[in-house]
């Protein structure tokens, strides 16, 4: 009776796994077809993508057809096999965030119903699957949805080898392999972070004999056979120019010298905690003080080994000179852990009033919010219908939460995060990414018919990607600089081809040239070209294009 058991258990797990994934998966690829590609991040993976398609060198990623080392290549061969099975369109080029996104769900949910309840393992799916940051990588065409998950398995993995989890420490060589794939994703930091944080467990505990016994050299081989052969081909295609821009520039020079100066502070990861855990921020804050006293009165392993992962990745990534807002997206898996716990604790003593103001409050905040954006960006029916949307489901949760219990508060308040969720990819998501994206530009660079192309002061990536042909970014002489070629600096990042202004619009060619103006550089653009033969074609949408002829 116990084996049938047990298998019942199993085939009961594997549907919860399904089903999660299903949901995740089609919730977060809702409306992405609606959703341009946009400038300046996520075209550069698109179009390197697309590139590689095209070109058939599935190895060397290239873009404006040169080469690109930038990001190691699994990100691009996501990417470039979904183009190459369903064609160059936004929904292919969102296929893997929202693939991994799910991925990312249920792994959360396996790893919290191992190590905690599986009433907590929901909850925690919950929090991470709807928070603000999670919701947007899901759907953005950048590396991180795929390094979090790779990172999160590594990190998950090593845990349940560490506890002896279903009795063997196998667990550790899924790990190696994880940390492999993060290699492959983003980089050394794939390996770096995790093993600093499987490091600091170990030192706390003063458990070194737990070395030994994580096969160190089997897993090592297994690393090495998934992440160096692609390392070793671009060194042998492309020597030392391959090691000093992307080991150089891209990761030496990332940790060393700001790229964004202005982010360079002590507070960003503060802030953009705050930002990334919404609506659950309040919840969270509170969580992690409860959860810091639970550990230091009983000292859990589990609590002990989530807080390290909190703080290697804060910490290590404060003390980097470059910082992104997506850089500490990983630590969303612990928080949501740690918010799980006490969120359980609150609903079994029936704390409605704690879940109104640690939860309610902020949504109700969040929802304002979105109305701005929505009064910012939308007009006219659509504006009206987003707006009343977005009130009727606040009014409507607040007005339900009357009398109700604890859970029916919290559940309330997922469904008014998740209508608002609804509301964003159909109205919001859409008309912010068409202002950000160059779609509208490359329907202009295939309608007006000229094939030699400038965009002053200016680039746009996804117009590329679009209309297929390749534009000139024009500067002023004063914007041409000289650097030595061993020199480490940020400029090898941009690889779009440039030409002084004057040199486009002199002899040769005798063709017709095309130069697409931003409104407020309009001025400036006519100074510069007094002395040329230009006549405007059109004016759409604060751009201007501009004819040259000889």
């Amino acid at each position: 009776m116990k084996l049938f058991d047990d298998v019942s258990n199993v085939t009961a797990s594997s549907k919860i796994y399904g089903v999660l994934f299903l949901i995740s998966f089609f919730s977060y690829m809702f409306f992405n077809q609606a959703i341009p590609i946009t400038d300046p991040v996520e075209s550069n993976y698109a179009l390197t993508a697309k590139e590689m398609v095209l070109s058939g060198d599935w190895v060397s990623p290239r873009i404006y057809g040169n080469v690109w080392f930038d990001k190691p290549i699994f990100f691009y061969w996501l990417t470039a096999l979904s183009f190459q099975l369903f064609g160059f369109s936004e929904w292919a080029a969102r296929l893997a965030p929202a693939l991994f996104a799910a991925v990312g769900v249920v792994l959360l949910y396996w790893f919290a119903g191992k190590t905690i309840t599986r009433r907590s393992a929901l909850l925690a799916v919950v929090i991470m699957g709807t928070s603000f940051e999670y919701l947007l990588l899901a759907k953005l065409v950048i590396t991180d949805m795929v390094f979090f998950v790779f990172n999160c398995a590594a990190l998950g993995f090593f845990y349940m080898g560490y506890v002896k989890m279903d009795g063997t420490k196998r667990w550790y060589l899924a790990a190696y392999v994880s940390m492999a794939l993060a290699v492959l994703t983003k980089g050394p930091i794939g390996a770096l972070l995790p093993a600093l944080v499987i490091l600091l467990v170990i030192l706390l505990q003063r458990n070194w004999t737990e070395l030994k016994e994580m096969y160190p050299l089997t897993g090592f081989l297994l690393f090495a056979i998934v992440a160096l052969p692609w390392y070793a081909a671009m060194y042998t295609l492309h020597g030392m120019e391959f090691i000093n821009t992307f080991f150089g520039v891209h990761n030496y020079l990332r940790a060393t010298v700001s790229e964004h100066p202005k982010d360079n502070v002590s507070y960003y990861y503060l802030a953009v905690f705050v930002l990334s855990m919404l609506p659950w921020s309040a919840l969270v804050t509170k969580a992690l003080i409860q959860g810091y006293k639970d550990f230091c009165s009983r000292k859990s392993p589990l609590l002990l080994f989530l807080f390290l992962w909190i703080a290697a990745y804060f910490g290590f990534y404060s003390l980097m000179a470059t910082k992104y807002l997506t850089y500490t997206f990983p630590i969303l898996f612990p928080v949501a852990i740690l918010t799980a716990i006490q969120l359980e604790r609150m609903l079994a003593q029936g704390k409605m009033k704690e879940i109104f103001y640690w939860i309610g409050v902020p949504v109700a905040l969040l929802m304002v919010g979105y109305m701005i954006a929505a009064y910012r960006y939308l007009a006219g029916w659509e504006l009206g219908l987003t707006t009343a949307g977005l009130l009727l489901f606040l009014v409507f949760s607040v007005w339900k939460a009357r009398n109700r219990t604890a859970v029916d508060v919290f559940k309330l308040f997922c469904l008014c995060q998740l209508g608002s969720y609804i509301i964003l990819s159909l109205f919001i998501f859409p008309i912010i990414a068409e202002s950000r994206s160059g779609k509208e530009i490359a329907r202009s660079m295939v309608d007006l018919g000229v094939e030699k192309i400038g965009m002053y002061q200016f680039y746009s990536t996804s117009a590329v990607f679009y209309s297929g042909k390749v534009a000139v970014k024009l500067i002023s002489p004063s914007q041409v600089t000289f650097r030595q070629a061993e020199e480490l600096d940020w400029s090898s990042k941009y690889t779009m081809p440039t030409q002084r202004i004057a040199d486009f619009g002199a002899k040769p060619p005798l063709s017709d040239r095309l130069i697409i103006v931003r409104g407020k550089q309009r001025e400036q653009f006519q100074l510069e070209t007094a002395r040329l033969n230009y006549r405007l074609l059109k004016d759409s949408k604060g751009l201007s294009y501009f004819s040259i002829k000889e």
